[in-house]
């Protein structure tokens, strides 16, 4: 299972179906949650993120709570892996950041 594989970054508005519909593929059960668990972890890894033994266990946390939610964590991963260095982080609402 690659994290490179098509899956949707956000920003969300719903829960995304993305990761489910690639995790579900021919698995079910603990092994989807493993598979959430190693697409997680990739995408940190693409990211550039270093992980001690205590790093991957979160992961593991966050993957059990369901493959949205890892979906989620790895879409603020990559966008903020993304950012450009040094950019201006702008209020635009409530909750809402535009980087320029």
């Amino acid at each position: 299972m690659s994290s490179r594989q098509p899956v949707s970054s956000g920003p969300f508005e719903v829960e995304p179906f993305d990761l489910g519909r690639l995790l579900a593929a021919g698995a079910a059960g603990d092994e989807v949650v493993r598979r959430s668990e190693r697409w997680l972890v990739g995408v940190l890894d693409d990211a550039d993120v270093e992980l001690g033994a205590a790093d991957r266990e979160v992961a593991a946390l966050v993957a059990g709570e369901g493959w949205s939610v890892a979906q989620v964590v790895g879409g603020w991963v990559r966008r903020a892996a993304g950012a450009p260095p040094g950019g201006v982080r702008e209020l635009v609402a409530p909750g809402v950041t535009r980087v320029r």
